[in-house]
């Protein structure tokens, strides 16, 4: 198998196990809420306490912290792996040398600055409904499933798909700096050809390109795509293809 086709299928494979540990720790959260849950104060099966709606705040911000921030970020650190593999698949086709680590470091630090922000969204969506139903008097019951449907239904989401686009943009962005620092001025779209393929990826997979050529070809308007730069982008959202440096003598 070649080698750029392996090392993609190995990052596919990567987001794959991300998004499954991700989905473990949000079950984890979501039975944090529950148990804080449990301890607000009730009067005839409703909610009625603000102080402790308030307070609840600060247990909440502990839980997303612990349970779906630490599990990104240990997946997220798991980035500069990805750094040095691309570096070995390139090395195969031409001379090329590994991205400067501190470039590699604030990628990560903006990668988890976007899940950080999605964090601290969900965080302000839980407090305020939290608020809002004990001023209302709603049942614990009805507010218990509203929240709890809404780890999954926002935060699991938003967070599960940026998972896999994060990862994915990570590889895309060090592959085409490793190759244009390495002299590439040609590159090789490539990536699975199967029945969940993007008509527009499809279109180009196996085809090369000059960088001039990518800008225009990649410069219209097709379902799922992202704004952005193509090298970086690609198809769009849930995008498994990239592209690869072609080094000529």
């Amino acid at each position: 198998m070649p080698a750029d086709v392996d090392q993609l299928r190995s990052v596919i494979a990567r987001a794959d196990r991300h998004q499954e540990k991700l989905a473990a720790a949000l079950v984890k959260l979501e039975d944090r809420i529950t148990d804080l849950m449990a301890t607000a104060p009730l009067r005839d099966g409703e909610l009625f306490d603000l102080e402790w709606a308030i307070q609840a705040r600060v247990e909440l911000r502990q839980a997303i912290e612990a349970e779906y921030l630490s599990t990104v970020d240990g997946l997220v650190r798991e980035y500069t792996v990805i750094a040095d593999e691309v570096a070995a698949m390139l090395n195969t086709y031409g001379n090329v040398t590994k991205l400067d680590p501190n470039v590699i470091s604030q990628l990560q630090s903006m990668t988890f600055k976007g899940f950080e922000d999605l964090g601290q969204n969900y965080l302000d969506a839980v407090a305020k409904e939290l608020y809002e139903s004990t001023l209302t008097g709603a049942t614990f019951a009805q507010s218990l499933a509203t929240i709890k449907a809404s780890v999954d239904s926002n935060l699991g989401r938003y967070a599960s798909q940026a998972l896999h686009d994060s990862l994915m943009q990570f590889d895309a962005t060090v592959n085409t700096k490793i190759a244009l620092d390495a002299g590439a001025e040609k590159f090789k779209y490539y990536g699975p050809d199967d029945d969940v393929t993007r008509e527009f990826c499809a279109r180009h997979v196996g085809k090369v390109y000059t960088k001039e050529e990518i800008e225009q070809e990649w410069s219209g308007s097709w379902a799922g795509k992202i704004s952005g730069d193509p090298f970086v982008v690609r198809g769009g959202y849930n995008c498994r293809h990239r592209f690869r440096g072609i080094f000529e003598d």
